[in-house]
């Protein structure tokens, strides 16, 4: 027996995460379904899609689900069977949002006791609910996206080594950008397709509300096309000031290289077992020595007349 089910009236609207076959297989008998819809429900998707069958229904749907653990965004797929007089949601990882709707939809209804309006009595009504409510919290994950890209914009400059922890942020974001995108885009049409499937089902104006999902949609896709550009841009300033960094650190080890070269060729020809000048004189060794580093710092200040580091 399925224990999580709401009823308000006739609507009947049944709400599983991750099921087992068994629990599927007595909705779908209870409600005398297609068997194809059991058969979709078992098989995961990774596109969105939508099936019409003669008495309901079938979306597949993805929404975004942050990982505060991993820092990154996943995709949870949800299916919908709709039918005139029932609606059943299954989401494959649990969401805080759907008992949310649930509760606030119930509160909703009896606010407005008997004047409450035909079409939020029906699944369809329901429907609208869950994907508004979604693209809410969708909205709300990608402004503080843009807080994140403001704070690490500030942190870029303050970088004066290669900090491989920050390119994996970035590396992060534009991944959650791709992912976002990639889920979020296919829904324009998967809404419009939606749109006219529920008319065949329902009679009242949903048009209003299919407009709002559209009109949410299309600010979401904006949104992440911003925060893609603003990612890119992070990223090209990260690498520049990482190359500048490697130009500058190649520029000390030239000097370096050629302040030793000089001291090695010296000590060299010192070590060779023939006579050569002041050889025997007591402070040979301290002259050499001085000479060297006077060598060393000339080249310092001709590398840094020349601008060179």
């Amino acid at each position: 027996m399925i224990q999580n089910v709401l009823k308000i009236g006739k609507i009947k609207w049944i709400y599983l995460t991750k099921p087992n076959a068994h629990e599927i297989e007595e909705v779908i008998k209870n409600l005398h379904l297609h068997e194809m819809v059991e058969q979709d429900i078992l098989e995961s998707s990774a596109h969105d899609k939508i099936d019409v069958y003669d008495d309901c229904i079938f979306l597949v749907i993805h929404f975004p689900k942050y990982n505060e653990k991993l820092g990154k965004y996943v995709s949870n797929e949800m299916n919908v069977i709709l039918g005139k007089e029932f609606i059943i949601t299954i989401t494959k990882y649990p969401t805080n949002n759907i008992e949310k709707i649930r509760q606030e939809y119930v509160n909703e209804i009896k606010e407005e006791g008997d004047d409450a309006e035909e079409y939020k009595i029906s699944p369809y009504y329901i429907l609208y609910k869950i994907i508004d409510v979604m693209y809410d919290k969708v909205l709300l994950g990608l402004n503080k996206f843009n807080l994140d890209l403001m704070e690490m914009e500030k942190q870029v400059f303050d970088k004066n080594f290669v900090d491989t922890d920050f390119l994996r942020k970035i590396l992060i974001k534009k991944r959650n950008t791709v992912l976002l995108k990639t889920i979020i885009s296919p829904q324009e049409e998967i809404l419009t397709e939606l749109h006219k499937a529920t008319a065949t089902f329902y009679e009242g104006d949903l048009d209003v509300y299919f407009e709002d999902l559209e009109y949410k949609t299309s600010k979401i896709l904006g949104h992440i096309s911003i925060i893609h550009e603003n990612i890119d841009s992070i990223g090209e300033i990260f690498n520049t000031l990482t190359n500048m960094l490697t130009n500058n650190n190649i520029g000390v080890l030239t000097i370096l290289t050629v302040i030793i070269g000089i001291m090695t060729m010296i000590s060299g020809i010192y070590g060779m077992n023939i006579p050569l000048p002041w050889q025997e004189h007591p402070w040979a060794f301290p002259f050499l020595i001085g000479f060297m580093l006077l060598l060393a710092m000339v080249t310092i200040l001709v590398f840094k007349r020349k601008k060179w580091f």
